[in-house]
């Protein structure tokens, strides 16, 4: 379908080499032939060179022109791109020149919502292409590609094709209850619908590290003054950022560095040591350490290995217990006098921030927590739109499953359940999509993608 005339700049706004303009919808070949001077006409998908000029045939610029004829293109409407230097002021009357000829300023995202809109794209390879804009590291950048070339659409039609499959039988039973056709046994459909959830529940385990490849990790390291956290702070770091002394309480208040840990962007943040202080400012300190933690994804407590368990690091380990956290025992090169009764069974991970043992150990495990394998190839990962139609579904075939075991329901109602079911999967996709959605969505997008 052939849309009004849209225009936006799609390189970033500054002086650069090229600069591109894109145009989409119904004439852009015929918008911009008369002001486009070259030899020969205009072929699609050949690149054309030649002068851009404007109403009185002054030249703007010399470039490079390319033409996709509709389907094939981007948005699978007519399309135009010029090639031009990247000079702000020539970006500017090119544009002014295409708003005098009819065209109009492209909304965020709105090449990319023509796309979806003429079937180029679902919508969560819509969603893929910002994401893949966006991303903060090459593990995002992998999983926004993955899930561009379609692999999370598939699984998601994949459970959508389980229920038509049952919803199929379901609606024959209605419409043939008289005749002799084939229908599914009880136990068929139980079958089924359980086929159905645990291919949800698939998806959902991989929402939390979606989150945290997309936005990244807040990780605060906590403990009692003097056990070593500015030390690891900076052997995680690799470069000394935090002051080390072997004076307790040097670290006033909070430091924050952004790292990368096998790809996955990190706020690491060494928080000033967690005790009852007389000190004005180092009470204050305290009091933003634990407004840190309050905010972390994930906490490390770091206690000093050489030396036993005092009040201190009880006292602070009762307060992040119920928290997400792993255990480190640092200044094992100065012994090990850890009394693992305490933790429960959890894991304590053993290092020396000063010889950088266990470093790695260390990252591979935080990556760990937060679903990261660096022995893997990375996935495909839900969003928090898909979680919440997902979890729906879910609910819905959870609830229509305990019924259906427990006393007879009648087709129709079995209908209406199993496409209530469908239609959440369906929004995930972009078969079922509101306006609003669609403007929720695409908003987020950068102008002239």
């Amino acid at each position: 379908m052939q849309r009004e005339p849209i225009v936006a700049v799609a390189t970033p706004y500054g002086e650069s080499a090229i600069g591109i303009v894109r145009l989409s919808g119904g004439g852009v070949l015929d918008i911009i032939k008369p002001y486009f001077k070259s030899k020969g006409g205009v072929k699609p998908r050949f690149a054309h060179f030649g002068r851009l000029v404007d109403k009185k045939n002054e030249t703007l610029d010399e470039c490079v022109l390319l033409y996709f004829k509709a389907p094939r293109s981007y948005t699978g409407e007519d399309m135009v791109e010029l090639y031009l230097h990247g000079n702000p002021l020539i970006l500017r009357q090119t544009l002014e020149l295409l708003f005098s000829l009819g065209c109009r300023l492209a909304e965020p995202g709105e090449f990319t919502k023509r796309a979806f809109l003429n079937g180029k794209l679902d919508l969560t390879q819509a969603e893929a292409v910002a994401e893949l804009i966006s991303s903060k590291s090459e593990l995002a950048r992998r999983a926004a590609i993955r899930q561009l070339r379609g692999e999370l659409s598939d699984k998601v039609k994949r459970i959508r094709d389980t229920l038509l499959n049952l919803c199929a039988y379901v609606e024959a039973d209605i419409e043939f209850s008289e005749e002799d056709i084939p229908t599914l046994s009880k136990e068929q459909v139980i079958e089924l619908l359980n086929e159905a959830i645990d291919s949800i529940n698939s998806l959902l385990e991989t929402a939390k590290t979606g989150r945290f490849l997309r936005e990244g990790i807040r990780l605060a390291i906590v403990g009692k003054p003097n056990v070593g956290k500015s030390s690891l702070f900076n052997a995680l770091l690799k470069r000394d950022r935090a002051i080390v002394t072997g004076v307790a309480g040097t670290t006033r208040d909070f430091l924050e560095e952004p790292i990368s840990l096998g790809g996955i962007p990190v706020v690491l943040v060494d928080t000033a040591g967690i005790r009852e202080t007389s000190d004005p400012v180092e009470r204050i300190g305290v009091e933003r350490s634990r407004k840190k933690i309050e905010e972390a994804d994930l906490v490390l407590f770091v206690i000093d290995s050489s030396s036993p368990l005092n009040e201190e690091d009880l006292e602070i380990y009762e307060y992040i217990r119920d928290r997400e956290h792993l255990v480190v025992a640092n200044k094992v090169d100065l012994g090990y006098k850890v009394d693992v009764e305490i933790f429960k069974g959890n894991s304590i991970i053993k290092v020396s921030a000063l010889t950088k043992s266990g470093i790695k150990e260390l990252e591979a495990e935080i990556l760990s927590r937060v679903g990261i394998s660096l022995n893997e190839d990375v996935g495909t990962y839900i969003s928090l739109r898909h979680e919440v139609n997902l979890r729906k579904s879910k609910e819905v075939l959870e609830g229509f499953l305990e019924r259906y075991l427990s006393e007879e329901i009648s087709p129709e109602i079995a209908m209406l359940d199993i496409r209530e079911a469908i239609s959440y999967l369906e929004e995930i996709i972009g078969v079922v999509a509101t306006e609003d959605i669609l403007g929720n969505i695409f908003s987020k997008f950068c102008i002239g993608k």
